[in-house]
């Protein structure tokens, strides 16, 4: 494989690190090989393809840790999309979706929900290099409960079972298991209700009992997989900390307790600001249905100051986004770093949330940092993001994106 050099670039990292001016990355076999300043003569730079950063900011890949590649964003009936759409669409839908995200600087992706296990096809697509777009997680198709979020029972007219809404310990572990067995790599509970399936549960309780939460954990970690569980109120986070599950998505409506509960046992929040704001903004505009848009505009009001309540606990914080849902857009999912800023969070804390932070949470040691023996996953900008996070945010301003030590895109001006 060819060798790929980066110089005259910014570094940040991805850790604590201060900024380095100066610096000169070299990549080779997908991997960084050499970090250091520009001119060194340890530098490997034969045969290299070099890049000239002309002091742009050269940062690790980013990684959403929450998106539906495979849904629609455009329609707002979230179920005709479920039940009708061909699995075979819905995967090449999200594979153009996945490579809108690289083009944004997503190297890295966790997939939250495709029915049909339609994003375990992507990732294999992905991984065989049949299609071009980030590393990618998947929990395969969510797990919720009789009558809970998703379950499309909810819709009387619909008569498809998709398999997914389960009853006792029992119909938990299998759920797991069969998740495990057609390729998922995490798994998703639906802990509480939610805003696109309505429904008469209300929006904060628990819909799973304890034991049914504990079970999923349990049986999720024997076969080596982690947790995550969708909880907008606060009796479903608190039920869902306390079972084990490793990230929380959403946590809108939270309390001290509940917060409390995700400090304790060191539960990661994702807090999708995106998807929040957006299903707001189309309850408003009268694009859904009565029920999902009580939903809406009863989170969206609660949502910064719950963040509010787990940063200033020193909640651990993942970067995502949920985009997929209606009145959000692939591609613009940098713009959940503006969000996070407004709420309370420093600019290099939401980068490290969505690099080292979010590798962390997945459990890939060799992504989320420019070093020595790390993946060769970067972006790189025009102009400082810690100054102006917003600038992650306009694709006119990522000028390029590398993925595995690979030239993937090219927007340089001189190129």
């Amino acid at each position: 494989m060819a060798t790929l050099a980066i110089r005259s670039a910014t570094l940040w990292d991805g850790t604590h690190a201060d900024p380095r001016p100066g610096t000169t990355v070299v990549m080779r076999d997908g991997d960084v090989t050499w970090v250091g300043p520009d001119g060194a003569p340890s530098a490997p730079l034969a045969d290299a393809q070099v890049i000239d950063a002309d002091g742009r900011w050269l940062l690790p890949g980013l990684i959403d840790l929450h998106v539906h590649l495979t849904f629609d964003p455009r329609d707002p009936d979230f179920l005709r999309v479920a039940t009708q759409l061909p699995v075979a669409e819905a995967a090449f839908r999200g594979a153009h979706h996945a490579r809108l995200m690289l083009e944004a600087g997503f190297t890295g992706v966790r997939d939250l929900g495709a029915f049909g296990d339609a994003n375990v096809a992507i990732k294999r697509a992905l991984d065989n290099g049949w299609v071009r777009g980030p590393r990618l997680a998947t929990c395969g198709v969510f797990i919720t409960v009789r009558g809970g979020h998703a379950d499309l029972a909810l819709r009387r007219e619909v008569a498809i079972d998709q398999g997914i809404a389960v009853s006792g310990v029992e119909g938990v572990r299998e759920a797991v298991r069969s998740r495990a067995h057609r390729g998922a790599d995490w798994i998703k509970v639906l802990a509480t209700a939610g805003v696109m399936t309505g429904g008469g549960a209300p929006m904060g309780a628990c819909l799973w009992e304890d034991d049914e939460l504990v079970a999923a954990v349990q049986a999720s970690t024997r076969l080596g997989r982690k947790v995550a569980a969708h909880a907008h109120g606060a009796d479903g986070i608190v039920a869902a900390a306390n079972a084990g599950v490793a990230t929380i998505e959403h946590v809108t409506m939270a309390d001290t307790r509940a917060i409390d509960a995700m400090a304790h046992h060191g539960t990661a929040l994702i807090p999708t600001f995106s998807a929040a704001e957006a299903v707001y903004r189309e309850a408003q505009a009268g694009r859904l249905s009565p029920s999902s848009a009580a939903f809406a505009m009863t989170i969206g009001p609660r949502h910064r100051e719950s963040f509010k309540l787990a940063l200033d606990a020193g909640v651990t914080i993942g970067f995502g986004t949920d985009i997929g849902v209606p009145g959000t857009t692939f591609g613009d999912n940098a713009a959940e770093f503006q969000t996070m800023v407004a709420a309370g969070m420093a600019p290099a804390a939401a980068l490290r949330a969505a690099t080292s932070g979010a590798a962390t949470i997945l459990g890939w040691p060799k992504a989320g940092i420019v070093a020595p023996g790390y993946w060769g996953d970067a972006v790189l900008v025009d102009g400082d993001p810690l100054a102006d996070v917003g600038i992650l945010a306009n694709r006119a301003r990522v000028h390029a994106v590398i993925k595995g030590g690979v030239l993937e895109v090219d927007r340089r001006p001189e190129s």
